[in-house]
């Protein structure tokens, strides 16, 4: 159980959701009458609301009556007191039984209401993606042409879910085969849907990406677009090679920083229209909103007093100019593969684009190199190296040079509005007892005035 969480008055029942030793017990009493045995249960994702609620997914590990192994995904809402509201209005959707037995089920003991897989209650994808027949009915039919497969044939689909955000975001990868010539084909692709922003809307965007001549040529790598699917509000991508950076290594950070900078430039420089705008407004009202969430969880002192610190030096964006931002440039979101005698880097997860200074983009780089080695106990400019060498080939493939105090400005912005936000929405375990670290080290930063440029 992660023992370092916030007493939260109006989620008291937030502790025992968060041990899955615990939820496990829960679960087994739950799915007895259904034949079935808890083995384990672990949590995947949290969104927390503090003073409001929560929403989480839970992976049970689990046994038939056969002996049989069995996967199963809940998703779940600590409710703050509207359990029973939110369980009569979901039993008014359109549910399927689960691979498990259950549907729905409000836990009143927990004022929790769960969504068992592929129910959710905002998405409807998971239903498509879960059940083979629909999928081959509904997508199959305008995916298979995109992809040069032959009509006709028969084509052998595997379906993973490699990520799901309940009432968010899904995305599955799905591998097709197929023969052709007396060989076996193989093709891999990735479905996602999300709310925010639409499907429709990503798929359009991530085209305008594809043609571009920065796509074309090859200094921008993101992911082919194929199919915007309505009836499954499906969008449809293919993959691309590689490893997450965050998974590759010390060897990768050092080898791939030069190309993550080119590939920054390239996006920055390629129009895309229809954007969202980064404002200085906006920026002020998430400021407003980290100090009204993460205040009375960490501390308000220490909060405002970063948040002022931030608020006090906005002149570091003075006269930036506007270019296409990732939305969510971190390591997890870029792929990297030894290519011939170098590195190459994609970008992926490309859903958040907008446009904003690059400046943002170049400290959410900072911020998350210095939140990592924080976590792993080492000294917060451990990968100073790196990052230099990153805003460096920032600078050849064309990007603007920050200076110095505004890249300050700019990293704090991101330990504050980003890692220690995510330290505390999320709860990791581990990560909530990182975020007042996370939150006085921004201070530090705009606070000091010499640094040493890169």
């Amino acid at each position: 159980m992660n023992t370092s969480l916030p007493n939260d008055a109006a989620l008291p029942q937030l502790a025992l959701a968060l041990d899955g030793a615990a939820m496990a017990q829960v679960f087994a009493d739950l799915l007895r009458p259904h034949g079935m045995r808890v083995d384990a249960c672990s949590v995947e994702r949290i969104k927390y609301r503090p003073g409001r609620n929560a929403t989480l997914a839970y992976r049970l590990q689990l046994r038939d009556a056969e002996q049989r192994p069995l996967a199963q995904v809940v998703a779940a809402r600590l409710c703050g007191g509207e359990g029973a509201r939110r369980a009569a209005h979901a039993n008014a959707a359109s549910l399927a039984a689960s691979p498990a037995g259950p549907a729905l089920r409000w836990l009143p003991a927990l004022d929790m209401v769960t969504w068992w897989w592929p129910n959710d209650a905002k998405l409807r994808a998971p239903q498509v993606l879960a059940c083979e027949q629909r999928l081959r009915e509904q997508a199959l039919p305008a995916l298979l042409p995109v992809l040069g497969v032959p009509a006709g044939g028969d084509v052998g689909v595997d379906v993973e879910v490699v990520q799901y955000v309940p009432e968010q975001r899904l995305c599955a990868r799905v591998d097709l085969t197929w023969h052709r010539a007396g060989a076996t084909q193989r093709r891999r692709v990735y479905a996602k849907s999300s709310r925010e922003p639409d499907s429709a809307t990503v798929h359009q965007r991530l085209a305008q990406l594809q043609a571009s001549a920065a796509w074309r040529e090859g200094r921008l790598r993101t992911p082919r677009a194929l199919l915007w699917h309505a009836g499954s509000e499906l969008h449809w991508q293919e993959g691309l090679p590689g490893e997450p950076l965050q998974d590759a290594g010390a060897q990768a950070w050092a080898d791939g920083a030069a190309p993550v900078g080119a590939q920054l430039a390239a996006l920055h420089h390629t129009s895309v229209h229809g954007l969202p705008e980064v404002t200085r407004d906006g920026l002020h009202q998430q400021l407003n909103d980290v100090v009204a969430r993460l205040g009375p969880v960490l501390g308000e002192t220490a909060v405002r007093r970063a948040a002022q610190a931030l608020a006090e030096n906005w002149r570091a964006l003075d006269g930036a100019v506007p270019v296409t931002l990732h939305g969510d440039f971190h390591a997890r979101n870029i792929l990297v593969e030894r290519h011939a005698a170098s590195m190459r880097a994609s970008l992926i997860d490309l859903d958040g684009l907008r446009r904003g200074p690059a400046l943002l983009e170049l400290g959410a780089w900072i911020g998350d190199r210095m939140y990592l080695a924080l976590l792993g106990g080492a000294d917060v400019r451990r990968d100073e190296a790196s990052w230099c060498t990153l805003i460096d080939a920032y600078v050849t493939a064309g990007g603007a040079r920050p200076d110095v105090p505004a890249l300050r400005w700019a990293a704090a912005w991101s330990l504050l509005t980003q890692r220690a936000w995510r330290c505390v929405i999320n709860l990791k375990p581990g990560r909530f007892a990182l975020a007042p670290r996370l939150v006085t080290l921004a201070g530090e930063l705009v606070g000091v005035k010499e640094a040493q440029a890169c």
